[in-house]
């Protein structure tokens, strides 16, 4: 293992050096450089035949903007090149991570502060580590592997690059620019992905003197969820909220956590904290209720090896008509429940 810094070298050079001998490229981080025209063009004869390309598209940002370019240029300059790619989207991502390997064994990897940009690679103060040790390179691999990201179709990515290419038309970025650009409803494209750190809940949506009416429909993208005047401490970013209508009790759909809870100051609700939530079934909210998935026939329907609630290790969900503003689920309930969701539609 040792040192690099952009001081006395630069990574740029570092990366070009652990390609040799090697067949594929990962490349893991947020921020990219909008032309790759001059990194393929070293590599030419260097035997590259994969790279895999790991990195953030969020909602609203700037780099957005950025990343249309980077993105095309990083397809184009692989089939150029005759380099298989894949592009992976990680928007937790913070860490930057280029691994070489060779017949799927890792050779040498690089670890550091420095993003896969021009400034990032050859200017900047950053500094990182090289190492060769197979064991630890496998091992941040798998858990690179293990941590949520969504890998994107190339129909996905022509799709993203379209969108914010037609955004930047219509809309100039100002001297202060604060942009309003999703791409999420692309790359989410109602697939259901869980990662082992979930937790799932089922919460009621509306209250009894106001019962949820079965021509009301939830977001399909982004909605926002309440709770209870006692902090909902249990919910937190990427766990799964199972929403059901109360009055008609049929399942409303499922939602992933993606930020809060917050508090509402100034509001005299009864539900004064709240969550935002994506909607990780759209097609199914959009019809819920032609559906029959009630309260009692998804406990009705589950074969209870292991127990439905999480916490006081129950086989019923009698606390939702106490008032309860949720319940825990088990996993294994959990995910009963969403594959009715999902082979409903």
């Amino acid at each position: 293992m040792k040192i690099l810094n952009n001081i006395d070298s630069n990574h740029y050079s570092e990366i070009k050096n652990i390609l040799v001998n090697a067949d594929e490229l990962r490349i893991i981080s947020p921020f990219l450089m909008e032309s790759f025209d001059d990194f393929f063009n070293e590599l030419n004869g260097k035997g590259i035949k994969h790279i895999s390309l790991t990195t953030t598209l969020k909602d609203n940002s700037l780099d957005l903007l950025k990343k249309s370019n980077s993105l095309y240029s990083f397809c184009l300059n692989c089939k150029r090149n005759n380099i298989s790619y894949s592009v992976n989207i990680d928007n937790k991502l913070h860490g930057k991570i280029y691994i070489t390997l060779k017949s799927g064994r890792p050779l040498q990897g690089i670890v550091t502060s420095a993003n896969f940009t021009n400034s990032g690679l050859k200017v900047n103060h950053e500094w990182g580590i090289i190492t060769d040790d197979t064991n630890q390179l496998l091992k941040l691999l798998n858990e690179v592997k293990a941590v949520e990201s969504i890998e994107l179709s190339t129909k996905e990515l022509e799709e993203v690059i379209k969108k914010i290419d037609t955004f930047s038309k219509v809309s100039p970025v100002s001297k202060n620019p604060q942009i309003n650009l999703t791409i999420s409803d692309i790359i989410n494209g109602g697939k259901h992905r869980v990662s082992s750190n979930k937790r799932y809940f089922i919460k009621p949506v509306g209250v009894s003197d106001n019962p949820f009416p079965e021509q009301r429909r939830l977001s399909v993208d982004v909605q926002k969820l309440h709770f209870s005047k006692k902090k909902p401490t249990a919910v937190r970013e990427g766990d799964i909220l199972i929403c059901y209508g109360v009055g008609s009790t049929k399942l409303l759909g499922y939602f992933e956590v993606i930020e809060g809870p917050y508090y509402l100051e100034g509001t005299s609700s009864r539900w004064p904290w709240e969550v935002k939530g994506r909607n990780l079934c759209p097609a199914y909210s959009e019809r819920w209720n032609t559906f029959n998935n009630t309260i009692s026939s998804i406990q009705a329907s589950y074969d209870f090896t292991v127990p439905i609630t999480k916490n006081n290790k129950g086989n019923s969900l009698n606390g939702l008509m106490f008032g309860l503003d949720k319940i825990q689920l088990t996993k294994e309930f959990a995910e009963h429940v969403i594959s009715l969701i999902e082979n409903s539609i």
